[in-house]
């Protein structure tokens, strides 16, 4: 069943056919294969905001010399491309396009924010939220215009969890996880599910989170690393040992997020130093600040800086400082209800 996708099925066979034509195309010629596929975004692209991205990435591409060719040209020839195409579908037209109009048409009709993204977070604890608890609460976002979820696994659960990605087809899925947990179960059901990203967790020791991710390569899937720094970590982080670190994985992008309560200077010059890096196009690796990227996306479809989280016992997290959230609970009210009763 669809929720909140209108009738654009014949758009959206267009764009898939088109797409894979530009994947397979990347192999071949990636210079101009990759300006040809920016160029198609724009011609899709909807308001000022989509616009922008789509311009500021024509900018880049001016750059003969940039890594971002080379990153592209990898990912046509290693990744699968079912993979690629579907879940850029479900994040840029499902959950960017067509769900951000039905998003805004929510909000004002509930007289609220709504947030572009979800996460859940599940860990061992014995009132973990459950794969039925997520399922229910999906179920719920696409009716709002919501198609993007993230889902940050602590728990041997993890292949449970890989069902939601499957029964969700539209939606576009990252899984942040750590390599420990990536057997090969899990790399073999991974490599069946087209709408899912997976994020390896980096440590101070690199070497199994490069190996998961070799591993997930090989079966086409599509993977990032993430990073969580404190500021112990700031001047490793400046100097580029993690960033070397995250490109010799192989994975597409990286990803730094800060420990809970970090100083907001220390995160500043992160988040400096992740636009210095992909100005610099000398990586061919998509470097982010999980928090400063997300600030800035939230205003671009919500409006305001609508972060949501839920864990475990149905407990409702909210805005960038993670407040916990008292007047309501994931397993007791309707996702819209609680939408309505924060205070972004």
């Amino acid at each position: 069943m669809e929720f909140g996708i209108r009738n654009d099925k014949i758009t959206k066979a267009l764009l898939r056919t088109t797409i894979k034509k530009a994947l397979a195309d990347i192999k071949r010629d990636p210079k101009r294969s990759v300006r040809n596929l920016v160029d198609l975004g724009l011609n899709f692209a909807e308001g000022c905001n989509q616009r922008e991205i789509f311009d500021i990435t024509q900018h880049y591409l001016s750059n003969e010399n940039s890594a971002y060719f080379r990153l592209a040209e990898n990912m046509a020839s290693e990744l699968d491309h079912d993979k690629l195409t579907t879940f850029g579908l479900n994040f840029g037209y499902n959950g960017c396009t067509s769900g951000a109009r039905l998003l805004r048409e929510k909000q004002t009709e509930l007289g609220c924010h709504l947030p572009f993204l979800i996460t859940f977070t599940i860990d061992s604890r014995p009132d973990a939220l459950t794969v039925s608890d997520i399922g229910s609460a999906i179920e719920q976002g696409m009716a709002l215009g919501i198609y993007i979820y993230a889902v940050i696994c602590s728990s041997d659960v993890y292949p449970d969890l890989l069902t939601i990605a499957e029964q969700f087809s539209e939606c576009a899925f990252i899984y942040f996880v750590n390599a420990g947990r990536i057997t090969r179960e899990v790399i073999s059901r991974t490599g069946e599910i087209n709408n899912l990203v997976t994020s390896v967790r980096m440590e101070e020791d690199p070497e199994p989170c490069r190996k998961a991710v070799t591993a997930l390569r090989e079966q086409g899937c599509v993977t990032v690393v993430h990073y969580e720094y404190s500021p112990a970590d700031i001047n490793a982080i400046l100097s580029n040992s993690i960033t070397d670190a995250f490109a010799e994985t192989g994975a597409i992008a990286g990803i730094y997020y800060a420990e809970q309560g970090i100083d907001p200077a220390a995160q500043k010059l992160i988040a400096d130093y992740r636009t210095d890096i992909v100005r610099s196009q000398q990586y061919p690796i998509f470097i982010f600040e999980a928090q400063s990227d997300i600030k800035r996306i939230d205003a671009m479809f919500s409006g305001a800086e609508c972060r949501v989280h839920f864990v475990g016992g149905g407990k409702v997290l909210y805005s960038a400082e993670q407040k916990v959230f008292e007047g309501a609970n994931l397993r007791t009210d309707p996702l819209a209800e609680i939408f309505r009763q924060l205070d972004f």
